[in-house]
């Protein structure tokens, strides 16, 4: 069975992933656009974010972003 946290993880990925290639995605949209509660959804992209699965941009303009093809990107293997 995969957990809760689990599920709203891969959720947010794929929601990211949508979106790949459109700049930053705000936190407050991917909960939306996910039905997953904002403040969950902080502590989880933050666990992908220092897992390389997910990159953050700060500012007006930042969010969260799926990192493409770099060179150890866990999205590269």
């Amino acid at each position: 069975m995969v957990s809760q946290r689990c599920q709203y993880a891969i959720r947010a990925v794929f929601e990211l992933a949508k979106r790949h290639g459109q700049g930053p995605v705000k936190i407050s949209e991917v909960a939306e656009a996910q039905a997953i509660p904002l403040r969950f959804l902080q502590v989880i992209l933050n666990q992908l974010r220092g897992g390389d699965f997910v990159e953050s941009r700060r500012g007006a303009e930042g969010g969260y972003f799926c990192p493409g093809n770099r060179k150890g990107s866990p999205w590269a293997r």
